[in-house]
């Protein structure tokens, strides 16, 4: 999934949290074809939790941590990145 397509759902999450806070019972049943207000919201906020770890690995640095420079000059190939 692209950063846009997670945004996006999780836009749509937040929406029907928002929502499903806000009304009763036989509406959320209703609306969102659930069994309970409150499963309905446990299983949004895990679905949220699951979008925002998603979208938590985009903000991680792209350093892995490795010695690039060092790799190359242990195997006695010029350095280009100094």
């Amino acid at each position: 999934m692209t950063r846009y397509e997670i945004e996006k759902e999780l836009d749509s999450l937040y929406r029907d949290y928002e929502i499903a806070c806000n009304s009763d019972e036989d509406v959320v049943c209703k609306a969102f074809n659930a069994d309970s207000k409150k499963e309905f919201i446990e299983l949004l906020v895990k679905e949220i939790d699951t979008y925002e770890a998603l979208l938590e690995e985009f903000d991680k640095p792209d350093d892995d941590g490795m010695d690039y420079v060092g790799l190359q000059l242990s195997q006695g190939l010029p350095s280009v990145f100094r």
